[in-house]
């Protein structure tokens, strides 16, 4: 329960379930390296626990500032993403690798990263989004996958290990239903199965 993980208000371990302090009505969660996420069926993301870019508050939940109309949400390890409801993806937090998608990319490692959302470059019509340890993916409604972020093991699936920090579109893949990240791969889920 280090940087209050368990979303309780407190920080000491415990082996058994604790409820979220303040939360109702959320119809997703997600969790990150050090941080975890919550979106309400009002739209708003909610988060705790901390991230190497930003503090979360004290332990309890705290609304993520000027995100709204959002309908999915998935964490990497030290970023968050949110889609929202006109299909366009905000991401936040740590920028070493291009993860956030905006073109940006840390200068230093100790760079603070971005604590408020941003709008992902480029991307249009996506219905999911899944987040590695420092590389994104996005699911669009026409079956296609987008990446961007750290390469080193070919995570992003474009036949390179050169990282990219704008989304580029997985090659080869057509009739995705469902996405995955992990620490240095990639997953895709096809209609048939």
């Amino acid at each position: 329960n280090w940087c209050g993980r368990f979303g309780d208000g407190i920080t000491t371990f415990t082996s058994t379930p604790v409820q979220v302090s303040g939360l109702s009505e959320v119809v997703a969660v997600a969790g990150g390296g050090y941080f975890s996420l919550a979106l309400k069926g009002d739209g708003t993301v909610w988060g705790w626990g901390c991230t190497y870019s930003e503090q979360l508050g004290d332990g309890t939940p705290v609304e993520v500032s000027g995100l709204t109309r959002a309908v999915a949400i998935n964490a990497g390890y030290g970023h968050a993403l949110a889609v929202k409801d006109d299909g366009t993806v905000w991401a936040w937090g740590n920028i070493g690798f291009g993860q956030l998608g905006d073109g940006t990319v840390a200068t230093s490692p100790l760079n603070p990263g971005r604590p408020a959302p941003g709008q992902v470059s480029g991307l249009t019509g996506v219905v999911a989004v899944a987040g590695g340890f420092a590389h994104s993916l996005a699911l669009k409604g026409d079956g296609t996958v987008w990446a961007w972020g750290s390469n080193d093991s070919g995570q992003l699936g474009d036949g390179t290990t050169t990282s990219r920090s704008t989304p580029i579109q997985v090659s080869g893949l057509t009739g995705i239903a469902g996405i995955a990240a992990g620490r240095a791969y990639s997953l895709a889920l096809k209609g048939d199965g």
